[in-house]
């Protein structure tokens, strides 16, 4: 099995194992500010204007800012996945979105089309970085802007640590160290030979986590059912309860950015 085809059939069929990894991030992050209203924050699309999220999962980012959407804004989410669109369309409705199964390398729409591309924490499951980013440059008008949200190489290394103890093998969703394939450190250069122009906005977060099982329910989130052993199981556990005992919280590194290309 290909790694698209894993994450199509094990983590992206529907948004349950993806909302299990968002609610860890909104209930324990040290930043008040919510990442979505942060991304948002930082789109520069005045109305009326076009746009396109290539790989909108349960489309957090729109429904986060619901109240903020200007009325001109004609707005297609998109995913790989039927059953994570579905999913999105019966959170979000269709009176303000137009929804569509597209993979990101080969974008079903007509040159010019779109002001404005938001990929937001997905590029690094693209098996075709290259062509996904022509694809993207193709779709674009003119002067329109690229938004990539991504990760950087240090990105939950504390959770990757205890996976690694616990004698877990690192799979393509949580990744292992400097494993990620479309990063801050290395997104500029993959870009540049699209876009001219390209900008790195980093936002200062991390996670206090003060309890075992949101933690533990993330890290099985990451992995097929049936792939973590129980003994596996007990020894994770195990450790973050020692680890809470000990200290009161867990600290979790995160290293989260926005690429604007242009």
């Amino acid at each position: 099995m290909s790694d698209q085809q894993y994450l199509l059939s094990n983590q992206y069929n529907d948004s349950v194992r993806l909302n299990a990894r968002i609610q860890l991030h909104e209930r324990f992050s040290t930043n008040p500010r919510n990442l979505q209203h942060w991304i948002f924050e930082q789109l520069v699309i005045p109305a009326p204007y076009n746009i396109l999220e290539l790989g909108s999962g349960p489309g957090p980012l729109w429904s986060k800012n619901l109240v903020y959407i200007p009325i001109e804004w004609q707005i297609t989410l998109s995913d790989f996945s039927e059953g994570m669109l579905e999913d999105t369309r019966r959170n979000l409705g269709t009176e303000r979105f137009h929804y569509a199964v597209v993979d990101a390398q080969s974008i079903p729409f007509a040159d010019n089309t779109f002001d404005a591309v938001i990929a937001n924490h997905m590029l690094y499951h693209v098996p075709d970085l290259a062509r996904a980013f022509a694809e993207v440059r193709r779709v674009l008008t003119l002067n329109g802007h690229f938004y990539a949200v991504t990760n950087g190489s240090e990105h939950l290394r504390e959770i990757k640590q205890f996976c690694e103890r616990a004698g877990i093998v690192l799979n393509g969703v949580l990744g292992s160290a400097g494993a990620i394939s479309f990063s801050l450190q290395n997104g500029t250069e993959q870009l540049a030979p699209w876009f001219p122009h390209v900008e790195l906005r980093r936002m200062e977060n991390n996670l206090s986590v003060t309890e075992a099982e949101p933690l533990l329910a993330f890290i099985l989130s990451c992995f097929a059912p049936g792939s973590i052993t129980a003994d596996q199981l007990d020894t994770l556990r195990t450790m973050i309860d020692q680890e809470l005992a000990q200290h009161g919280s867990i600290h979790i590194t995160k290293e989260t950015g926005l690429f604007i290309a242009s």
